[in-house]
């Protein structure tokens, strides 16, 4: 692979070969390989997560997290924190989609879905000091607006 930074040559074996395509090693975007747009495994994390946020962390909420955690082989959320609260659960939730949902281009999502301060404080807490609120939202293309000059630029995007 050459590095779009230094333009030096490395060679490697990629230990994550999630929907890796050795055909277009460097440039996995020209990849004609087929990506799922939702597995199972995330449909249970959304039905776990809904039912967390309508009635707290039910018997149902629970054996939702917990076929995705079986299949991992690793231990039941029941088994291990069966009385949860339902910030708790929804941080359980959160972070089980953080491991199943790897490389699946969900992550941004589940952080913009938490608010900004979220956002930011988990960011930062990785090392990312460039962080900010407004990275939440999009900029309104400059086309749209030149197009229509009834549209405005989201205030947070002005002069930044």
């Amino acid at each position: 692979m050459v590095s779009p930074t230094d333009g030096r040559t490395y060679t490697f074996e990629p230990h994550f070969h999630k929907y890796y395509d050795l055909a277009v090693v460097g440039n996995q975007g020209q990849s004609s390989k087929n990506l799922p747009i939702i597995r199972y495994a995330e449909v249970l994390l959304i039905y776990a997560e809904a039912v967390n946020e309508v009635g707290g962390p039910t018997a149902a909420a629970y054996a939702a997290i917990d076929e995705v955690r079986e299949r991992a082989h690793v231990p039941k959320l029941s088994d291990i924190a069966p009385s949860l609260s339902v910030s708790d659960f929804r941080d359980s939730v959160f972070q089980e989609r953080r491991k199943e949902l790897v490389y699946e281009y969900q992550r941004w999502f589940d952080l913009v879905r938490r608010g900004p301060d979220y956002y930011v404080a988990t960011l930062k807490a990785a090392g990312k000091t460039l962080a900010a609120p407004r990275h939440i939202r999009f900029p309104t293309p400059q086309r749209e607006l030149s197009l229509n000059p009834k549209l405005k630029q989201d205030p947070l995007w002005i002069n930044n």
